[in-house]
């Protein structure tokens, strides 16, 4: 009787710790979404198809490491000529919970030919443009005022 009694509170125990767990998993699954969206521009004119390369700020533009073989993450801009990067799949957001600067460039071979910045946090959705010219002349990230006309 005393091993039944004593195989029954250990039974208890055990569902509760795999109910604690279960839900602990949930909260995770339901994180907050964060994302970054780069509205890819080119003589004006928003562009599909192009790739844009994601880099965290350990291989920014003013590092060597500031090429497509470097990157975090690529994604193909849509229609609308934006690409967005669900920053959740690529990063532990847990570690992204203070503000962090994320970097993206498109390229040709490993030549730059534009690139922007976004300083993001945990449950943010951001907006950037990235304006580039076709001939590879290198264009800085957009200042918030051209940000604003390409939107």
């Amino acid at each position: 009787m005393r091993k039944f009694i004593l195989f029954t509170i250990l039974m208890v125990f055990l569902g509760g710790v795999v109910t604690s767990c279960r839900k602990d998993d949930d909260k995770k699954s339901n994180s907050t979404t964060t994302e970054a969206k780069i509205k890819v521009v080119q003589n004006g004119k928003v562009k599909q198809g192009v790739t844009v390369y994601m880099f965290d700020a350990n291989a920014g533009p003013n590092t060597v490491f500031f090429k497509p073989i470097h990157s975090d993450r690529s994604v193909v801009t849509e229609a609308d000529g934006v690409a967005t990067f669900k920053l959740q799949d690529v990063y532990d957001l847990e570690v992204i919970d203070k503000q962090t600067t994320i970097y993206f460039g498109v390229f040709s071979g490993n030549n730059v030919l534009g690139y922007t910045a976004v300083t993001i946090e945990k449950g943010q959705i951001k907006s950037a443009g990235l304006k580039f010219k076709p001939t590879g002349f290198l264009v800085n990230h957009i200042d918030s005022e051209q940000n604003d006309l390409i939107k």
